[in-house]
């Protein structure tokens, strides 16, 4: 029983030794940026226009940089996105961020920390994509408080990371901390069904072990 106990555990650690090498692309807290209303973005993303209503023309960065400072809604004495900038009430979407570079068709693991607008609007809707791949679509009331979402994502394509807030706008939207997106290494299925065999092979040797042990007692 120990030999088995043994042997399956090194087969596992060998099949999920890639899951645990996780590779950081991308890492943003947005404390090194200068709070913003209309914020244009920093070097991980850019903060996408998004045109005024009443047929204007002039278009606005669709998000906002703001502090700890501004009615204490970022938590931890940093800063965060507010994902309905000050565009204006009424566009659709309300705002978008959008990573700087694209990422390739891979396995990645994705953190960030997401709370209710905190003043009062009614509830919003922030839609996450990774690669044309839609991650969730999260509803937040106003006083949903921060919490930390992770997600396993497996992209089939080159594409960009978005936070899209659906709007109608209102200048008050969730608030985005915390981004963190790494690269992860997922066994083979060849990987798993080696694996699996290895352990049921082990098993049959046990068994066999076992009826042997019987039969001459």
């Amino acid at each position: 029983m120990k030999l088995l106990t043994a042997t399956a555990a090194i087969l596992a650690t060998t099949a999920f030794a890639g899951a645990a090498n996780a590779v950081v692309v991308l890492s943003d807290d947005f404390n090194n940026d200068a709070m913003q209303l209309n914020w244009s973005g920093d070097s991980s993303f850019t903060s996408l226009a998004i045109p005024t209503v009443h047929g204007k023309t002039t278009r606005f960065s669709s998000t906002d940089l703001i502090g700890s400072n501004f009615k204490g809604l970022c938590l931890g004495g940093g800063r965060c996105v507010d994902l309905d900038g000050s565009t204006g009430n009424g566009n659709t979407p309300a705002g978008e961020l959008q990573s700087n570079t694209t990422f390739g068709a891979n396995y990645y693991t994705l953190s960030f920390g997401l709370n209710g607008n905190q003043r009062g609007a009614a509830p919003q809707t922030t839609t996450i994509t990774l690669g044309g791949i839609t991650v969730a679509s999260i509803t937040l009331a106003s006083n949903a408080p921060y919490q930390v979402y992770t997600y396993l994502v497996h992209t089939t394509q080159a594409g960009y990371l978005n936070f899209i807030e659906s709007g109608p706008s209102s200048s008050r939207g969730s608030l985005l901390d915390n981004v963190s997106l790494a690269t992860v290494s997922v066994p083979e299925p060849a990987s798993w069904a080696l694996m699996v065999l290895g352990i049921g092979g082990i098993g049959g040797v046990v068994r066999s072990r076992r009826n042997s042990a019987s039969a001459t007692a």
